[in-house]
C-alpha cells in the first residue's frame, strides 16, 4: 500500500511543483517521499522510479502529441534509431532513475537517525 501512496505523491506533487521550479524538483520530491514513508531499499527505489518514470514518459508523450512530433523528429537524427518513441521511452528511464536514486537516498537518510534493535546474545 506504502508503494502505490508513494508513486501517487511523486507524481502529484512533483507534477504541480514542476510549473513553478525546475527539472530537478523530481529529486527532491521523492527524497521528501522517500524519508516520509520508509520502506526496504528496494520497495522504495521501485516506488521512485515509477512515479517519475511514468510522469516524464507521459509527459514527453503529450508533448510529443501536442506539437506533431517536429522537436522530436529533429532530436532523433542524432541518435542511432529512427523512431520517435525509443526518445520518449530514454526519457522516461532518466527520469525514473533520478527519482528512483533520490527516494532511495531519503529513505537512507531516514535510516541514519533510526536506532536499531541490537541483536540478543540469546536470541
Amino acid at each position: 500500500m506504502k508503494l502505490i501512496a508513494r508513486i501517487f505523491l511523486i507524481i502529484i506533487f512533483t507534477y504541480v511543483l514542476s510549473f513553478v521550479l525546475q527539472w530537478w524538483v523530481i529529486i527532491a520530491i521523492s527524497f521528501i517521499v522517500g524519508f516520509a514513508l520508509y520502506g526496504n531499499g528496494f520497495n522504495v527505489f521501485i516506488s521512485g522510479f515509477l512515479g517519475g518514470g511514468l510522469l516524464w514518459l507521459s509527459y514527453a508523450w503529450y508533448l510529443d502529441i501536442k506539437t506533431s512530433a517536429i522537436l522530436s523528429e529533429k532530436i532523433v537524427e542524432l541518435f542511432p534509431f529512427n523512431d520517435n518513441i525509443f526518445l520518449i521511452i530514454g526519457t522516461g528511464v532518466v527520469g525514473g532513475l533520478c527519482s528512483g536514486l533520490g527516494a532511495l537516498t531519503g529513505n537512507s537518510f531516514r535510516l541514519m537517525f533510526v536506532k536499531r534493535k541490537t541483536k540478543s546474545f540469546y536470541s
